[in-house]
């Protein structure tokens, strides 16, 4: 078990509402211009923006989770 001190902990907390903020402003989807062309309405792909840092988002998720068990000092 890790010990945290009270200021640190509050300052994880903060770091998970930010992360909770920017999940809700990226997981959506978005469309993109593919290439041009005369048909405009087929010239754009959906793509989901969290999909691109979803990897980074578990990695800092996971410690803030396991925040919750560190023992406080």
């Amino acid at each position: 078990m890790s010990a945290i001190s009270k200021e640190g902990y509050e300052q994880i907390k903060v770091i998970k509402n930010a992360l909770d903020s920017m999940y809700d402003k990226l997981n959506k989807t978005v469309y993109t211009k593919v290439k041009p062309t005369k048909n405009e309405d087929v010239n754009y792909k959906s793509t989901n923006m969290f999909s691109s840092v979803q990897s980074e988002f578990e990695a800092i998720a996971g410690i803030v989770a396991e925040s919750d068990s560190w023992k406080e000092v």
